[in-house]
């Protein structure tokens, strides 16, 4: 448009001064009149001329300014009046998506202060310069260094702005990183970063590189699973299996080094432009371990103190009960079962405990048999049924009859059953049925005890499994329990190649699921394992 007005405007100059020539030349000699209008004419078509010169200069300075800075131009009601292409390519605005449209379309809303001050000053009369970002169509955030001026009338009115951004968001990007890894270097723990693909080390902190003695400059000729720390490499190499697969995003696993014992947590990144990386932390677990291991020395030391005491309670107890020391009358005979019920009690919470020992120590045997599983879940539900009664619980089997044979230990396994068909009648309102089901499934059985009680909280779930753990003291107060049954039910099941599956909503039930392999071999011999893994026949 701006040429096309530029050319006509030309050929009319040049028109001026062409006529006043031939005026000239005809008319002579002229008047005083003549001659002075045709030099007036003359000097305007010159005036002219040499103003549209000089008015090409800022256009090259306005190019420049075009391809390499955001310009902005907002008018008294700080509505958009003007935005350049560079505007319109760094944020993915059409321009009718901003004439018109007021300039806190383009504001981050961190900066509304800012933005508050700048108006301020533009109203003022007084130029501002400072950092402020700029928020695309799509979100994306430019860190900008902008200077924007006031537009005034003639007369001294405030007319609107002009605004001239320089992106700065690659020195940003780099500054932050740069703060990023002094950060790290910071951190007391060790810590390191792995290349997912090559599994090659990208970055380490002070405290990493002093640990292992690694040369800074010869990291990425480093694969971690060359570090000499002592692990389960094959649990770690299964579970970066599942980050890749994308199954879980990050996990943790106990590692040593140089005799000290460290928690290894593991999480992967992915970010744009990078390629994935495993960040690993390492936590040191000295003073954890060793509070964990007075606390299960001294709970070991009074277990044992106490069992041979209980068994001697509870026996005398037994034989009074029975009449041995004379008749009983009705008063003491009930405060005889209260007593010797409550001893019974005891003496099974010190054999839970003392089996949770042999069972984190690696110490307790098993009895391997090829079993049919179907008749020990029979035999499950019908010695709890007596349990089930004073709850006012019903148990309902739900098994086709026929054999279902593995490899297990039938008093273990009993316990196992036992242990979760007491927990639902504990937690089941009153006059509720349990269900026990035995599923037969491609290579494997699973027995589901399922309730339709208070429930777990969602929150409780992870942590149901852990030693001492008990959901809610109504719920504490009518199980009568300590919190270790679930504890060994893993425990036992895991040693047996099992697994445990407990879904719950809470105030509608819980369902507990253990699995067994099944049997692969009908002649396999007895054997008698501990749960550290040794076997003997």
């Amino acid at each position: 448009m701006r040429d096309f007005i530029r050319y006509p405007r030309l050929g009319l100059q040049s028109f001026i001064a062409v006529c006043s020539g031939i005026f000239i030349w005809r008319a002579w000699p002229l008047d005083r009149i003549s001659l002075a209008a045709c030099v007036a004419a003359l000097a305007a078509a010159f005036i002219w001329r040499r103003g549209d010169a000089s008015a090409q200069v800022p256009s090259v300075d306005a190019s420049a300014l075009e391809a390499h800075a955001i310009v902005l131009r907002a008018d008294q009601d700080g509505k958009i009046s003007f935005a350049n292409e560079r505007l319109l390519q760094l944020t993915g605005y059409d321009r009718s998506d901003l004439m018109g449209h007021p300039l806190s379309l383009l504001h981050h809303v961190a900066d509304a202060a800012t933005y508050a001050e700048v108006e301020a000053d533009m109203k003022r009369g007084s130029k501002w310069t400072g950092e402020t970002r700029i928020t695309g169509k799509d979100g994306r955030v430019l860190w900008t260094r902008m200077t924007c001026v006031p537009l005034v009338s003639k007369s001294g009115q405030y007319r609107g702005s002009l605004r001239v951004h320089s992106d700065i968001s690659a020195q940003k990007v780099s500054t932050a990183a740069r703060d990023a890894m002094t950060s790290l270097n910071l951190l007391s723990e060790p810590l390191f970063m792995v290349c997912l693909d090559t599994y090659n080390l990208v970055f380490a902190n002070d405290a990493a590189a002093k640990m292992f003695n690694w040369n800074r400059l010869q990291l990425a000729e480093i694969r971690i699973f060359a570090v000499d720390m002592l692990y389960d490499r094959c649990l770690v190499q299964r579970q970066v299996a599942a980050l890749k697969a994308k199954e879980i995003t990050e996990f943790s696993f106990p590692a040593s080094y140089r005799d000290v014992p460290y928690l290894a947590e593991v999480q992967l990144i992915e970010a744009a432009g990078m390629q994935p990386r495993l960040y690993v932390v390492l936590r040191d677990q000295t003073e954890s371990v060793a509070i964990a291991r007075t606390k299960d020395e001294l709970v070991a030391t009074v277990s044992h103190e106490l069992r041979t005491p209980l068994t001697s309670i509870k026996g005398a107890l037994g034989l009074i009960r029975s009449g041995a020391a004379g008749e009983l009358t009705k008063k003491t005979s009930d405060l005889l079962d209260i007593a010797y019920r409550n001893a019974d009690r005891l003496v099974l919470i010190v054999n839970d405990i003392l089996d949770l020992e042999k069972m984190a120590a690696g110490q307790m045997d098993y009895d391997m048999a090829r079993r049919d599983l179907t008749q020990t879940v029979k035999e499950a539900v019908t010695a709890n049924e007596g349990f089930a009664s004073r709850f006012d619980v019903s148990i309902n089997l739900k098994a086709d009859g026929a054999p279902a044979w593995a490899h297990f230990d039938a008093d273990r396994i009993h316990q196992v059953l036992s242990n979760l068909i007491s927990n639902a009648c504990k937690f089941s309102s009153t006059g509720a049925q349990i269900d026990v089901k035995l599923e037969r499934r491609s290579k494997s059985f699973a027995i589901s005890v399922v309730d339709r009680g208070v429930g777990i909280p969602a929150g409780a779930v992870e942590r149901i499994f852990d030693r001492f753990t008990q959901v809610g003291k109504s719920a504490r107060a009518r199980s009568g329990g300590t919190g270790l049954g679930l504890s060994i039910v893993k425990s036992i099941i895991e040693s047996h190649n099992g697994t445990v599956e407990l879904t719950s909503i809470e105030g509608q039930g819980t369902t507990v699921t253990v699995v067994f392999p099944k049997a692969a071999n009908k002649a396999a011999p007895v054997k008698l394992i501990r749960s550290a893994g040794g076997t003997s026949e």
